[in-house]
C-alpha cells in the first residue's frame, strides 16, 4: 500500500474510534459517516478492520457498533500511564525552579503533539502551550523528538503535508530527525515562534518505548547560545531521570 494512502487511512480509524464517548454508545455506519464526513462505503471497510482487531464491536441484533474487548482493555492502562505522568510532572517542576523557564512534557497523536503538562516560569514574559490544545509535529522541539523515532514513511509524509510550512528540503529535514535521534535531543531554533527557543529530550518507558518529550522552552532574549547549551544538557538528564523512574515502576507491577 502506498505509505501517504496508509497513514491516511489509519488516521482516518482514529477519527471513527474518537466518534464513541464511551463504552456503552452505540452508533450505526450511517451514524459514524456523518459524524466523520466520509463516504459509508469507506467507513464500512474501516470498521470492519478495526472490529477484527477487537477495536470495535457489534451488536448482531441492531447492528451497531460499540469500542470492542481491546478497546477496554487499554483503558485499564491509564491508570498506569497517569502514575508515569505524575513521575514526569514532578521533575518538571523541579526543573523549571532550576533553569526558571517553562517545561512542558508532551505526547503524540498522529502528526500533532499535545501539551499534556507544563511547569511554569514566574516571568511574565514566557512562552504559551495550554494544556491538551494540539501543536504541529514538524517545528517544535518535543514533535522533533516524536518525529526522530518514527519510520523514515512517517517523515517523508510529515513533510510532504507540510512542505510549503517547513523551509529544509526533504533530504535536511530527514537529515535533521536522524541528528535529533543520534544525539538524544531536538532543537527548536525559533522555528515554531519567532523569537522563542526550545530544546527537547525523549522520556522512555521499558523496552526503549518513547512515552513522553520533554522541552525548556524561553525567549531568546533569554535564552542565549549558553543558556540554550546548559537547557540542552538539564533537559537530557532529568529526561533519563524520569525514563528510568518510570521503568522502575514498571518493573514493580
Amino acid at each position: 500500500m502506498n505509505n501517504n494512502l496508509y497513514m491516511s487511512t489509519l488516521l482516518k480509524a482514529f477519527d471513527i474510534l474518537d466518534c464513541f464517548t464511551d463504552d456503552s454508545q452505540e452508533l450505526g455506519i450511517s451514524d459514524i459517516s456523518a459524524l466523520v464526513g466520509l463516504p459509508v462505503s469507506s467507513v464500512h471497510r474501516i470498521i470492519q478492520s478495526l472490529e477484527f482487531e477487537g477495536l470495535l464491536s457489534q451488536n448482531r441484533e441492531n447492528k451497531k457498533y460499540a469500542l470492542g474487548s481491546k478497546m477496554l482493555s487499554y483503558s485499564q492502562k491509564c491508570g498506569q500511564y497517569q502514575r508515569f505522568q505524575q513521575i514526569a510532572s514532578k521533575y518538571a517542576d523541579e526543573l523549571c525552579r532550576i533553569t526558571q523557564e517553562n517545561v512542558n512534557v508532551a505526547t503524540c497523536s498522529g502528526n500533532q503533539i499535545t501539551n499534556i503538562y507544563t511547569a511554569e516560569t514566574h516571568f511574565i514574559l514566557r512562552p504559551s502551550f495550554p494544556v491538551y490544545t494540539p501543536f504541529p509535529i514538524y517545528c517544535t522541539g518535543v514533535g522533533r523528538v516524536f518525529l526522530s523515532h518514527m519510520s523514515e514513511a512517517a517523515q517523508k509524509w510529515v513533510y510532504e503535508s507540510n512542505t510549503s510550512a517547513i523551509p529544509q528540503t526533504q533530504e535536511e529535514f530527514l537529515t535533521l530527525l536522524r541528528k535529533a535521534r543520534q544525539d538524544g535531543y531536538a532543537l527548536d531554533d525559533q522555528a515554531f515562534n519567532a523569537g522563542l527557543r526550545c530544546v527537547a529530550a525523549p522520556i522512555y518507558c521499558s523496552g526503549d518505548k518513547l512515552l513522553f518529550a520533554m522541552s525548556v522552552s524561553a525567549p531568546l532574549a533569554r535564552m542565549d547560545d549558553e543558556a540554550y547549551k546548559n537547557a540542552r544538557q538539564l533537559v537530557m538528564k532529568y529526561a533519563e531521570r524520569i525514563s528510568q523512574e518510570i521503568q522502575n515502576a514498571e518493573s514493580r507491577h
